[in-house]
């Protein structure tokens, strides 16, 4: 579910009255994760929302070497009927 999303039905949620436990089973998240959303504001969400697009990932310096290594060894990917 997109980030947005859930965090407008958090808030819709809780605002209806719904408690934590319940909220997260319904969108499927942990209860951590219904703290954290309902700790920001709509404008930290953005905020934090436009951090999480700059961020640069580890692997990201590697992918081309990745992709490579998998060209060359096609053996090495895994199917989900192993």
């Amino acid at each position: 579910m997109e980030k947005w999303i859930m965090f407008m039905e958090i808030y819709q949620m809780k605002k209806q009255g719904f408690k934590i436990r319940r909220i997260a089973r319904k969108l499927g998240v942990s209860r951590t994760t219904v703290y954290k959303y309902l700790e920001k504001s709509p404008e930290e969400m953005a905020e934090w929302m436009a951090s999480t697009r700059k961020r640069k990932r580890k692997l990201d310096q590697y992918e081309l070497l990745i992709h490579t290594w998998l060209s060359e060894n096609p053996d090495l990917l895994w199917s989900s009927s192993s």
